[in-house]
């Protein structure tokens, strides 16, 4: 379970959350589109906390385990 969150951080959330920011930063041509950029960008970073909290749990759990 550990390496299928760590593939899906890696892989699949962390280059959406890359070219999130480049559009961002290379300019939107509306208010409104920035917003909702910058609104997916943070869903996916709390996502992605989320599932560090998780991995961190996981580990806690393993080490009381041994």
């Amino acid at each position: 379970m550990v390496e299928l969150i760590q593939h899906i951080m890696k892989r699949i959330i962390q280059p959406k959350m890359d070219a999130l920011r480049e559009n961002i930063i290379s300019g939107v041509d509306t208010h409104e589109k920035y917003q909702y950029l910058v609104g997916q960008y943070r869903s996916l970073n709390d996502l992605q906390q989320d599932l560090r909290d998780l991995l961190k749990k996981q580990e806690m759990f393993d080490d009381n385990d041994k």
